[in-house]
């Protein structure tokens, strides 16, 4: 039955007949009302749910704490992301999940860029929070829309990578060796001539150097990768640590910082901490080396994230040169104007 009350045309029905559950909701017209009262005895007939939804009380934290439970705990570095999650709760000040429109969304993101944060911190704060909403989504916890579903992430210019000239090499390894820190030059040597991530080469273990190779467990992507080292780097390493164990316990980062500043060497901002293996990429092609190959020495997933470096290979493009048009004038040519 649909009747007209105060605030609008309420449906009040038992869609399994007499004795079965009553169901009375209110719509602003009674177009609304028809047809909720035609869908609710429709799925009744066919023995599907009808029973409308309550309201979704729980708030945006609760969603990142089922997250969490659900898979960022799996992840090594799911305590630091759920940690980065509640910082971005916090800001958005814990707002009722379902109560969040896109609007809102879009709003968030612009004080985080009026906030001086760059493009590419906001894109995986972005990413992050729409995480949490794909994940309720699938594991059906969440039948709402996820209001982050609707941004894609802010274009950013690709950047060159920047990396050391081979006199530059020289005068960075001169002040590390003036460094306290006895780990700090061989931590620098292992980036430099596989490729490594500072954090990569700071964990190394004595019992993943062997045979002439470096093998890294401890990866960004967790995939582990052994590259070859030559013989010299090779005995220093097994000369310098335990036979079991970390080779450098002590962080070296600082020390590494401290002597790139007193090199005078300057760099992009935020690009000192990949410098080494930038470089060691980018010679590596300048020398001849094959795409294919260093995609597996640095351990990119991805052939796109490698071809940064292509366009330093001596033959890069050069088809262009041999398979290309050629022009109609010769040595003696002349231009004229007009």
């Amino acid at each position: 039955m649909i009747r007209k009350v105060k605030t609008g045309w309420q449906v009040d029905i038992r869609p399994d007949g007499t004795f079965g559950r009553r169901i009375r909701k209110t719509f602003k017209t009674q177009a609304e009302a028809k047809r909720f009262e035609a869908v609710t005895r429709a799925k009744a007939a066919a023995g599907e749910d009808y029973n409308p939804r309550k309201r979704d009380r729980r708030r945006l934290l609760d969603l990142v704490q089922f997250w969490y439970d659900a898979h960022g705990s799996t992840l090594r570095d799911g305590r630091s992301r759920l940690g980065k999650l509640r910082q971005l709760v916090g800001i958005m000040g814990n707002p009722v999940a379902a109560t969040i429109r896109p609007a809102d969304v879009a709003r968030f993101r612009q004080e985080r860029l009026d906030a001086g944060l760059s493009p590419n911190t906001v894109n995986h704060d972005m990413a992050h929070l729409r995480a949490v909403f794909n994940l309720a989504i699938r594991m059906k916890e969440w039948h709402g829309e996820n209001p982050f579903a609707a941004f894609k992430a802010i274009r950013i210019p690709e950047r060159e990578p920047s990396f050391l000239s081979q006199e530059q090499i020289d005068t960075l390894f001169r002040e590390m060796r003036q460094s306290r820190n006895k780990h700090l030059v061989l931590i620098a040597s292992i980036c430099l001539t596989t490729g490594a991530r500072w954090s990569e080469a700071q964990s190394l273990r004595s019992e993943n150097v062997r045979e002439g190779r470096i093998t890294f467990v401890n990866t960004k992507n967790g995939r582990t990768r052994t590259v070859p080292i030559d013989q010299d780097l090779y005995q220093r390493l097994k000369d310098h640590g335990p036979e079991v164990g970390r080779l450098f316990p002590k962080d070296a980062y600082l020390a590494f910082t401290r002597a790139l500043d007193r090199s005078g060497i300057e760099l992009p901002r935020g690009q000192r901490t990949h410098v080494l293996r930038h470089t060691f990429a980018s010679h590596f092609m300048m020398n001849g080396g094959n795409l294919l190959t260093l995609q597996k020495i640095l351990g990119h997933q991805s052939i796109q994230m490698t071809m940064r470096y292509a366009h330093l290979s001596p033959d890069h493009l050069s088809e262009a040169i041999k398979y290309g048009p050629k022009t109609t004038f010769g040595h003696h040519a002349s231009f004229q104007d007009g």
